[in-house]
C-alpha cells in the first residue's frame, strides 16, 4: 500500500511527463515507468524515486493505436517470453530496440529494496470545445498523462495551452464504466511485469 507521501510524490513526477520537451512527444506519444528505491543501504523508509520516460514511436505504413501500442509492449515485456524468437519483432512494436531493452532491463531488476510503483503514458489528444455564444466547435490541443499505481488507483492529468497548470484527477476506486482510453494498456503493462518486491 503506497503511502500518501508516495502517491503525492508520484503525482510531481507525472507532471514532469507534462512538461515533457516535444522531442520526446513526436510519435504516439511517451511511455513511463516510475520505481522507488532505498536512499541509503538499512535505511527502508528513506526512498528516492525515478522515472524512466521514452517515446512511443508511429509506424506509418500502418496506423497503429496507442492502446494497441501498449498491448504489444506488454507482451514483449512478459517474463514467460525467454526466448527471442517468441518475443514480438521489435518492427511490431512502437518502441526503439535500443528504448526496449533499457525497458526491460529496468523493469524486471531485482535490486534489493527496488519497487515498481506505476505505468504511465503522456499523448497530445484534440478537445472539441463549444463557443456558446456562436455556437461553434473548436479544437485545443490537450495533453494528457494517464497512470496507474500498483495500488490500482488511476491518475489523469490534462493540460491545454491556456491552463497554467496541469487539471490532476487520482482515483482511489476507479469507476469500471469510466476509464480513461489507456488504462487497459497500463494494466497489461502492470500484469506483464509483476514480480514481488524486494
Amino acid at each position: 500500500m503506497l503511502s500518501l507521501d508516495t502517491v503525492h510524490a508520484l503525482v510531481d513526477h507525472l507532471m514532469q511527463l507534462d512538461t515533457a520537451q516535444s522531442s520526446l512527444m513526436r510519435g504516439l506519444g511517451t511511455i513511463a515507468v516510475v520505481h522507488d528505491y532505498p536512499l541509503r543501504h538499512g535505511t527502508p523508509d528513506l526512498r528516492g524515486m525515478r522515472l524512466l520516460q521514452l517515446p512511443l514511436l508511429t509506424d506509418h505504413r500502418r496506423h497503429q493505436t496507442l492502446p494497441a501500442a501498449l498491448h504489444a509492449i506488454a507482451d514483449s515485456l512478459a517474463p514467460a517470453i525467454a526466448a527471442p524468437d517468441l518475443a514480438p519483432a521489435p518492427t511490431e512494436l512502437a518502441l526503439d530496440p535500443f528504448d526496449l531493452a533499457v525497458l526491460r532491463q529496468r523493469v524486471h531488476r531485482s535490486d534489493p529494496g527496488l519497487r515498481l510503483l506505476a505505468w504511465a503514458v503522456c499523448y497530445d489528444d484534440l478537445l472539441t470545445d463549444t463557443d456558446t455564444d456562436t455556437d461553434t466547435d473548436t479544437l485545443t490541443r490537450v495533453r494528457r498523462v494517464e497512470a496507474l499505481d500498483v495500488d490500482g488507483r488511476v491518475y489523469q492529468l490534462s493540460h491545454t495551452a491556456r491552463e497554467a497548470h496541469p487539471v490532476v484527477l487520482v482515483d482511489e476506486q476507479p469507476n469500471p464504466v469510466d476509464l480513461p482510453a489507456a488504462y487497459p494498456g497500463l494494466a497489461r503493462l502492470a500484469a506483464a511485469c509483476d514480480h514481488p518486491p524486494t
